[in-house]
């Protein structure tokens, strides 16, 4: 009898799960040639990005192949897939040339290629499958890539949990969220760091740290670090050493960004899990509640970045280094150069990486 219960509640968990994902179709089929396609297309939830390589968005053009009108990806081109409150889980590209495939940019995955048919035309099928929220991809040679369809599943990101005295929050396996409230103050809990962050000539950097069981203020946006996971924020009544110098900002409402010249969103892009861009010359967009983002307001123009990535990666081992460790190798910063003890930013140190202080 509870074999047979048990088997009924799993045929009855088993349909909601295949109903989480959903897929949306992007069809050039039908386009013109020569006609542009926008540099950035949102269709329920995903949104599609046309790019450089340099990150400068542009609009690419239908190409009539074998009668088959498509999109030319040029050699240099980008094609970013963005999930909104969604994580995007595979990734279809029907193609014209299995000559001119598609590579995943950042990571270098490789995509199984198969032939199919569409009445008389042949195409080739190009598959990503994954969990990310954002993902890039790129031609594999010099000639381009011509696409004819992308469709992409995704499945809703759980938002996130509140309760009275608590809000849940979930760490993807980026190992970094972000995390805003306006009117409340929290202990970080055990495992996680929160910080927030600065630009200073142009790079971004580490202003304040707030660790396990310290207060985070009201109205203080900051990145999370953890490893991946749920975690339970505390609401506390104390009031916590609040960061002046923070460039991350956040609203308790979905909202358009407000606060500087420039505006960046928290993603993973191909420099890594930063802050990028989110429309062209960095113009203000319409920011989740509860999410933080990056402004920038420089001094010159020409020395907007149209992303920052962190200067302390997870793999990091300490924030100080000890006169021993000093004494007993020689000290290298990132471009391979030996340096001497009192050089400060991220050093390597018996093959370790360290940030001095």
């Amino acid at each position: 009898m509870a074999k047979k219960l048990i088997f009924s509640c799993l045929m009855l968990l088993f349909p909601i799960s295949i109903l989480a994902q959903k897929s949306v179709l992007f069809d050039f089929s039908k386009n013109s040639k020569d006609e542009e396609i926008p540099f950035r297309i949102e269709k329920e939830g995903i949104v599609l990005e046309f790019s450089t390589r340099s990150k400068k968005l542009y609009s690419p053009k239908c190409s009539v192949i074998n009668g088959c009108p498509c999109v030319r990806l040029v050699s240099d081109s980008l094609l970013t897939i963005k999930g909104v409150s969604c994580e995007i889980t595979s990734v279809v590209f029907s193609i014209v040339d299995d000559k001119k495939r598609l590579r995943v940019y950042d990571d270098d995955d490789k995509m199984s290629i198969s032939k199919e048919k569409k009445g008389r035309k042949e195409f080739y099928r190009q598959e990503w499958e994954g969990n990310k929220q954002s993902i890039s991809f790129t031609p594999t040679t010099a000639k381009g890539s011509f696409i004819t369809s992308i469709n992409v599943t995704y499945k809703p990101v759980r938002p996130i949990e509140t309760t009275e005295n608590t809000v849940s929050i979930d760490i993807s396996a980026a190992k970094r969220a972000t995390f805003y409230y306006g009117d409340k103050s929290f202990v970080i809990p055990k495992g996680v760091i929160a910080r927030t962050y600065k630009i200073v000539d142009n790079v971004l950097s580490v202003s304040k740290t707030y660790q396990e069981n310290d207060v985070l203020p009201s109205g203080t946006a900051v990145v999370l670090e953890a490893e991946e996971g749920n975690y339970l924020f505390k609401e506390t009544t104390k009031e916590g050493e609040r960061d002046t110098s923070n460039a991350l900002r956040g609203s308790d409402v979905d909202a358009e960004t407000d606060g500087g010249a420039l505006y960046y969103v928290f993603a993973k892009g191909s420099n890594g899990v930063g802050f990028y861009w989110n429309k062209p010359d960095g113009k203000a967009f319409q920011t989740k509640a509860h999410k933080a983002y990056l402004v920038y307001t420089p001094t010159v123009a020409t020395q907007a970045k149209s992303n920052f990535t962190f200067d302390i990666s997870l793999g990091i081992n300490s924030t100080t280094v000890s006169d021993d460790v000093h004494q007993c190798c020689p000290i290298y910063n990132l471009a391979g150069q030996q340096v001497s003890k009192d050089y400060k930013g991220i050093i390597i140190v018996g093959g370790k990486k360290y940030l001095n202080r």
